[in-house]
C-alpha cells in the first residue's frame, strides 16, 4: 500500500488506517447507505465485521471496545441509524472515549443536488445530521476523493489526540474512488510544553511541595485514558506522595498498592481519607474533574487555595491564601509535568498515613462475626456484595452498571490488575451489556469478563445478550432483579408506579436469545445460595458457557451507602420542603 504511485480506494484508504490504530472489529448496523463499505470491510484480511442488534448498542459495544484497546470503529446508515447512536457517542465523548464513528451516506451526487431520499427530511438539507454529532465529536469530515487522504488522516489523528469520539461521512459512491494509497504510518502527534511554561510552573510549584508538612495527589479518569498512570505512580513513590482517587478514576491504581490512600469524595466519602486529604497543606490535583456524582453534590471541603489543578494542558495553582487569585499556566504537556516535577522533586520524607488495603485488613479483623441467617430467609444487598468481592480475580474485566452495582463494590478491594468499565459521569442506564461485548473482544481470550447490571438497565439493551451468544462469548452476567428502579425509589418515588418495570421470565431469557443449552442459567435470592450458585457459576465459565446469573432481592433494599446518595441527589434538584414522595 506503501508504494510510490500506487492508488486505493477511499474505502480501503480509511480501513487501513484504522488498522493502524490497532482497531481490529468494527461494529454496528448495516444499512443501504453503508453496504459498499461493508463489502469492502468484509474483504480486508485483519478487520472483523461486529453485527448488532441496534445502532445504540453498537455504540456501546465500540465504546467497550475502545477502553480495552485504544481505539474503536463504528460503521452506521444516514439519518435513522447515526442518530441512534447518539447517546453512545456523547457517552463516549464525557467520558474520554475514542470512538472513530463512520455514517455511509448518499451519493455525493444527491447531497449536492438536494434530493429528496428516504432516511432524510426531505427538505434537501444533508447537515443537520452532521450538526446533530457536532457537538459530541472532537472533529468530523464529509468525505470526497479530494480531500479524503487528509481529512481522514486530521479526523483520526485529532481522536487520538482528545481521546474522544469523531465523525466521518462517506458517501456511497465515495468508497470506491480512488485517492493516492498511504505512503507511510499516521504520524501521531506528540506535543511538547512550552520550556519556558514549564520552567516557571515547576519554579513556583516545587518549593511549594518540597515544603508541605501534608502533601497528596487527587487524581482523576483522565490520567488513565491518556496512559498517564505509570507516571503518577513513579511521581508517588519517588516523592512518597499518597494518592487519593476520585470515584470516577476507579480501577486507575492497584488498590492494594502502599501509596493509595483511597476514594475522596463530600460528605458522603471514608472520613479517613476525607480529612487527611481535607488536612493538607498541598493537594496536587491530576485532571480532576469536580461533579456533583464523585463530590456527593458538592459537598467537598477542599480550599481552593490549597489545590494545585494540574490538567492536561494547563495548570492553575492556588497560593495558600484565601482570596488571592491562583497562578496559571498554559502550553503545557501533563505528561512531561509529571516527569519533570519527579527529577525536581527528589525524595520526600514519608508521610505518615494508612494505606486504603491495611486498613481494609484491620476492619475485616474487627469486623464482628457474620451472625447465622436462618435458612429460607430473603438475600439482602449486605450479603451480596462481600460475597461478588471474593470471587473477583487479578486481571479481571469488570463492567459495572450506574445505580447498586457501583455502589456495591464502593468498599471492596478491587485485586491487581482489574480493569474496572463504568460511566461514572454519563451515567445511562443499559452500557455494560453492549460494552462487554466490546471489552470480550477487544482482550486476550484468557480474560474474564463479568458484568453486574441492574434489572431496568438490562430492559434497555437486552438484544445484545443474542449478539454475544451468536459469537460463543462468555461472559459471567449477574443481573440484580429488583424489581425496579431503585436508585430511583431511593431519589424519589419508594412507591410510585413509574419505578415499576415489566418482570420478565429471566431465566428463559438465554434459551430465547441464543441455541437452547448454550449457556448456564442460576438463580440467587436465598443467602445459603450464594457459595454454591457462585461456584458452579465460576465452572461452567470457565468451561466456555456464558453463565447468566439472576439474583433477586428487595425493591427497597440497597447496598450500604445508597440510600444516602439517593438523598444526596435529591438536594441537588429539589427543595427539602417540596413535599415530594421521598424514601
Amino acid at each position: 500500500m506503501k508504494s510510490s504511485g500506487a492508488s486505493v480506494s477511499v474505502g480501503d484508504y480509511l480501513l487501513f488506517r484504522l488498522c493502524e490504530l490497532g482497531i481490529r472489529h468494527v461494529f454496528g448496523v448495516p444499512g443501504d447507505f453503508n453496504l459498499g463499505v461493508l463489502e469492502q470491510l468484509l474483504k480486508h484480511p485483519e478487520l472483523r465485521w461486529v453485527g448488532c442488534c441496534n445502532e445504540l448498542n453498537a455504540a456501546y459495544a465500540a465504546d467497550g471496545y475502545a477502553r480495552m484497546r485504544g481505539a474503536a470503529a463504528l460503521l452506521t446508515a444516514y439519518g435513522v441509524g447515526e442518530l441512534s447512536t447518539v447517546n453512545g457517542i456523547a457517552g463516549a465523548y464525557a467520558e474520554r472515549v475514542p470512538v472513530v464513528a463512520i455514517t455511509g451516506a448518499p451519493p455525493l451526487s444527491h447531497l449536492q443536488k438536494r434530493s429528496a431520499l428516504h432516511h432524510s427530511l426531505g427538505d434537501g438539507d444533508f447537515g443537520n445530521t452532521l450538526a446533530s454529532m457536532a457537538p459530541f465529536t472532537v472533529a468530523h469530515a464529509v468525505l470526497t476523493q479530494a480531500n479524503a487522504p487528509h481529512e481522514i488522516d486530521r479526523v483520526l489523528r485529532t481522536c487520538l489526540r482528545e481521546r474522544r469520539p469523531v465523525y466521518l461521512q462517506l458517501p456511497t459512491d465515495v468508497t470506491f474512488q480512488h485517492v493516492p494509497a498511504p505512503e507511510g504510518r499516521l504520524v501521531r502527534e506528540e506535543p511538547r510544553s512550552d520550556p519556558d511554561s514549564l520552567r516557571l510552573l515547576l519554579a513556583e510549584l516545587v518549593p511549594r511541595l518540597r515544603g508541605a508538612r501534608r502533601c497528596a495527589l487527587l487524581v482523576d479518569s483522565d490520567i488513565q485514558r491518556f496512559g498517564l498512570a505509570p507516571k503518577v505512580l513513579a511521581l508517588a513513590e519517588a516523592a512518597s506522595l499518597p494518592i487519593a482517587l476520585l470515584s470516577s478514576a476507579r480501577g486507575l491504581v492497584d488498590e492494594g498498592h502502599p501509596a493509595f490512600l483511597g476514594f475522596y469524595g463530600g460528605r458522603l466519602a471514608d472520613p479517613y481519607v476525607r480529612d487527611w486529604v481535607d488536612g493538607a497543606d498541598c493537594v496536587v490535583g491530576l485532571g480532576a474533574r469536580f461533579t456533583d456524582l464523585n463530590t456527593n453534590s458538592f459537598t467537598l471541603r477542599l480550599e481552593p487555595s490549597r489545590l494545585v489543578d494540574l490538567q492536561l494542558s494547563s495548570a492553575a495553582l492556588g497560593q495558600g491564601t484565601q482570596g488571592v487569585p491562583p497562578s496559571l499556566y498554559s502550553g503545557l504537556v501533563l505528561s512531561e509535568v509529571l516527569e519533570a516535577l519527579k527529577e525536581a522533586l527528589g525524595e520526600r520524607r514519608a508521610q505518615d498515613f494508612v494505606p486504603r488495603s491495611a486498613r481494609l485488613r484491620a476492619m475485616a479483623a474487627a469486623r464482628a462475626p457474620v451472625p447465622i441467617t436462618k435458612a429460607g430467609t430473603s438475600l439482602t444487598h449486605s450479603q451480596l456484595w462481600p460475597a461478588l468481592a471474593g470471587l473477583l480475580e487479578p486481571e479481571d474485566v469488570l463492567l459495572v452498571e450506574a445505580g447498586s452495582p457501583m455502589v456495591g463494590f464502593a468498599s471492596a478491594q478491587l485485586p491487581r490488575g482489574v480493569s474496572w468499565v463504568a460511566q461514572p459521569l454519563w451515567c445511562s442506564i443499559g452500557y455494560t451489556l453492549p460494552a462487554v461485548l466490546g471489552t470480550s473482544l477487544a482482550t486476550v481470550p484468557e480474560r474474564r469478563h463479568l458484568l453486574f447490571i441492574g434489572d431496568g438497565s438490562f430492559l434497555m439493551t437486552a438484544q445484545e445478550l443474542s449478539t454475544l451468544l451468536h459469537l460463543k462469548l462468555k461472559p459471567l452476567v449477574f443481573l440484580i432483579n429488583n424489581a425496579g428502579y431503585t436508585i430511583e425509589r431511593l431519589i424519589m418515588g419508594p412507591e410510585s408506579v413509574y419505578n415499576d418495570i415489566p418482570r420478565w421470565n429471566y431465566p428463559a431469557v438465554c434459551d430465547a436469545l441464543g441455541v437452547p443449552g448454550q449457556s448456564l442459567t442460576l438463580l440467587i435470592e436465598k443467602p445459603e445460595q450464594l457459595g454454591p450458585v457462585l461456584a458452579e457459576a465460576v465452572r461452567a465459565q470457565r468451561d466456555g458457557r456464558l453463565v447468566f446469573v439472576e439474583v433477586r432481592l428487595a425493591p427497597l433494599d440497597a447496598p450500604a451507602g445508597m440510600a444516602q446518595m439517593g438523598a444526596s441527589v435529591f438536594s441537588l434538584s429539589y427543595r427539602e420542603d417540596s413535599g415530594l414522595p421521598r424514601f
